[in-house]
């Protein structure tokens, strides 16, 4: 045989090799849900002829069954007479996304939609090479998805926890996969907070990541289909319309999660109480409830501040005692005390002061050895402080002040016995009996 009529035929092969026509649509089997909008991508390659290529759509309820003409996109008469009012009415609809590509969509899927769809290609090849059709099965599937959430609490005190429970169940009947996600919005625009599954994965939404890896977030998976979100230690920004969505899923050949229905309710309004409406301090004597305290030079002064608040175990307080608005000393919401007194100056002649929390919300200030300089106007600050979290990254902890509050002031007095009164004693002629001479206290 002639070397170069092979030479000939074995290019001719290889060309045609190179160019042989591939049509692929979706990968299959494709799990869809009854009233849901479906969309199958169908796209030609390695063909030869204009770039724009023509689509065609035929449906069978089985396999090999009898086809069904749909839509096409060069025939506006192509459609079977049974399908003629869904095509008219846009409800199946073939769109073209590229010169090589185009897209049968059904807007409401039906259960009678389910079978087997044929996308199929004109041939605008020289030689008829590869192949000109792919098909794909289509099942739908009722819809069976419930989202019932549970009405959160209307009102939460700051620093308190918000538990938000919801229940979002599927028959099993389907290979199909279900996913929570719960929401918080404020005005018109709702934001995700947390989503748990498909998977069986945690993703947050971008405001929210710290917050879950501090544990601020804890999510707690329960039974028949019941999940609660935790939100721990809130503050007046976490207050807003709480939403629950529901979303189930299909695992489709390629490892692609599809979303085929979803469905979000409203759980309720949550309004967050900020600590300062309700935190009360008060100052007071170890004596009395006197706005004021009498004292000799080198007796010791007890003065007491009592913190009143609604949500008082989830605070972290810090106290301060003041004399005429200057700083004494402070016991930090760690409870690490601070004194503020100098060695110098005026400072220097003040007694020494020591402070203790001898309750929950009591502490005890005590001055000993006071003198005149220890004299004044005393008030007892407290800064109210919740923690945000931050231990889990190996930090000391975030903290969130909450409120700050003065007390209301005490009067203390420091006697000085260093002046005389002369008290002089007449008869009833005039003349002077007596005199003395007595100390007198002088503040």
């Amino acid at each position: 045989m002639d070397l170069g009529f092979l030479a000939l035929a074995f290019g001719l092969l290889f060309i045609g090799g190179c160019s042989a026509r591939v049509v692929t649509v979706s990968p299959g089997p494709l799990i869809r849900v009854e009233g849901q909008p479906v969309s199958i991508r169908c796209d030609v390659n390695d063909y030869e002829g204009p770039s724009e290529q023509d689509f065609e759509w035929e449906m069978s309820r089985d396999a090999k069954g009898p086809k069904i003409k749909m839509v096409s996109t060069f025939d506006s008469s192509f459609s079977d007479p049974s399908l003629s009012k869904r095509v008219a009415s846009g409800d199946i609809s073939v769109v073209r996304l590229q010169d090589n590509e185009a897209e049968l969509k059904i807007a409401e899927v039906k259960s009678q939609d389910s079978g087997f769809y044929l996308c199929r290609t004109t041939s605008t090849d020289s030689v008829i090479s590869g192949n000109y059709e792919a098909q794909v099965q289509l099942k739908v599937i009722p819809k069976t998805l419930k989202v019932s959430p549970q009405t959160p609490p209307p009102v939460v005190l700051e620093g308190n926890d918000l538990t938000l429970s919801c229940n979002v169940t599927q028959e099993l009947n389907y290979p199909t996969y279900l996913s929570v996600t719960w929401l918080v919005k404020r005005g018109t625009t709702s934001e995700e907070i947390l989503t748990f599954g498909p998977q069986g994965d945690v993703v947050t939404g971008s405001k929210f990541t710290r917050r879950y890896l501090d544990g601020g977030l804890r999510l707690v998976p329960g039974r028949n289909g019941l999940f609660e979100l935790v939100i721990s230690r809130v503050t007046t920004s976490d207050q807003g319309t709480y939403e629950c969505n529901g979303t189930e899923w299909t695992h489709e050949s390629g490892g692609k999660w599809t979303k085929i229905v979803e469905s979000t309710k409203e759980m309720g309004t949550v309004t967050v109480t900020p600590t300062g409406h309700f935190l009360n301090v008060k100052a007071s004597s170890s004596s009395s409830s006197s706005p004021s305290v009498l004292l000799s030079p080198g007796n010791m002064l007890t003065l007491f501040c009592y913190v009143f608040a609604d949500n008082l175990p989830v605070l972290s307080l810090e106290m301060t005692w003041l004399a005429d608005g200057r700083e004494i000393i402070t016991m930090d919401h760690s409870g690490l005390v601070i004194s503020n007194t100098s060695s110098n100056g005026a400072q220097a002649k003040r007694g020494q002061a020591t402070l203790e929390r001898t309750g929950g919300g009591e502490y005890r200030l005590g001055v000993r050895g006071v003198s005149g300089e220890d004299g004044g106007i005393y008030t007892c600050r407290v800064r109210a402080f919740i923690e945000k979290g931050g231990r889990s990254t190996g930090g000391g902890g975030r903290w969130h002040l909450a409120a700050e509050k003065m007390s209301n002031p005490v009067t203390v007095k420091v006697s000085e016995t260093s002046k005389y009164h002369i008290f002089t004693a007449v008869n009833d002629m005039g003349k002077e009996m007596m005199s003395t001479s007595t100390p007198m206290d002088v503040f």
